[in-house]
């Protein structure tokens, strides 16, 4: 935390207020393109979310790992899945049953089985991703409030 306020400071001596806030509103930007606000929900027993996926490109990746409020959730317990009418996966079967693939435009929907966080609770969710190209990690992380789930 220490190093990356230095960086921040660093950073705004060297080019102004004005390119700190600019490099904040694209982080926001890309969050918010990349995570459907208001999807963290519960639904028997598991914590849900959704990804949109517009400003990825394809990516593949060959692992993916996840935390809920800094708790790290076993591979079996996360699952996915690209849209209502694809099967669910978990994270420990990327290996054998191929990547994860990760499409623009196309939702990507996540459960992690046994989460614990109440309605109306803010959770933090970290993915993280291991790329089958480079760069070799890629993570996002993102905080909401859980809200009940909607009726289909």
């Amino acid at each position: 935390m220490l190093s990356l306020l230095r960086q921040g400071l660093a950073l705004e001596a060297d080019f102004g207020t004005r390119s700190l806030e600019a490099l904040l509103w694209i982080a926001e930007a890309v969050e918010e393109g990349v995570y459907v606000p208001g999807s963290l929900s519960p639904s028997g027993g598991a914590l849900l979310f959704e990804l949109a996926n517009p400003p990825l490109r394809a990516g593949a990746f060959r692992a993916l790992r996840a935390t809920v409020d800094g708790q790290r959730i076993a591979p079996d317990r996360l699952r996915f899945r690209s849209g209502p009418a694809s099967p669910w996966r978990t994270a420990e079967r990327i290996p054998a049953e191929g990547p994860l693939e990760l499409l623009p435009g196309r939702p990507t929907e996540f459960a992690v089985d046994a989460a614990t966080v109440a309605v109306g609770r803010r959770a933090t969710i970290r993915l993280e991703l291991e790329s089958v190209a480079i760069p070799p990690l890629v993570w996002l992380e993102f905080s909401d409030y859980v809200r009940p789930r909607a009726s289909p």
